[in-house]
């Protein structure tokens, strides 16, 4: 015989009055695309607030996943970046120098030319972007280390290519183009002297 408490869940009987309110499920991957998806919409006007209100939640909830604003940026860099993969880089041990700039260059530019609110807080010092410029520099050291450039050149050409890649990305070009190579040939021309001519 089964016990009345059981029986109850298998044929609920449906109280009178309204309908109790389904609270939407919430976890990090739901606030982080929501986050993604209001950030290009609303750009610096972008707050936790609103964020919980199109989750349609309490804005309370969102601060069991992330600390605040600044956390959840960061988060949402690492899930953006997260292909800046040094164990996995876009290129082959086989290619050349430019070849390998290249790749790593178009890969950057996808990912930032899909997210450009990301490139505006890192210029203008909003957001902290250590992890997302150490996966680079780490890709970088690997596409030139062919080179033997010294270090000061090594750094010159990686800001110079950072540089670049960010203002062609909020200028609002298609990373898909490939006139931007000539001015990565460049750049890399540059290192190139630097290394000959001291």
């Amino acid at each position: 015989m089964q016990t009345p408490k059981l029986q109850d869940l298998e044929s609920p009987v449906r109280r009178a009055g309204r309908p109790r309110r389904v609270a939407p499920a919430l976890d990090s991957t739901a606030i982080l695309q929501a986050a993604l998806t209001l950030l290009e919409e609303q750009g610096e006007a972008f707050s936790m607030r609103a964020l919980a209100q199109r989750l349609g939640v309490d804005a309370m909830a969102l601060y069991h996943y992330y600390a605040g604003k600044e956390e959840l940026l960061l988060a949402l860099m690492a899930q953006r970046f997260a292909a800046l993969d040094p164990r996995q880089p876009p290129f082959t041990q086989r290619q050349g120098p430019q070849r390998r700039l290249l790749a790593l260059c178009a890969l950057y530019l996808e990912l930032v030319s899909a997210t450009p609110y990301f490139v505006r807080l890192m210029a203008r010092g909003l957001v902290t972007q250590a992890d997302v410029a150490e996966r680079f520099t780490t890709l970088f050291e690997l596409a030139v280390e062919a080179l033997d450039l010294d270090k000061k050149t090594r750094l010159r050409g990686r800001d110079a290519l950072v540089d670049f890649l960010h203002g062609y990305a909020l200028a609002g070009r298609p990373a898909s183009e490939t006139a931007w190579h000539a001015s990565v040939g460049l750049i890399l021309a540059g290192m190139a002297a630097g290394r000959t001519g001291g």
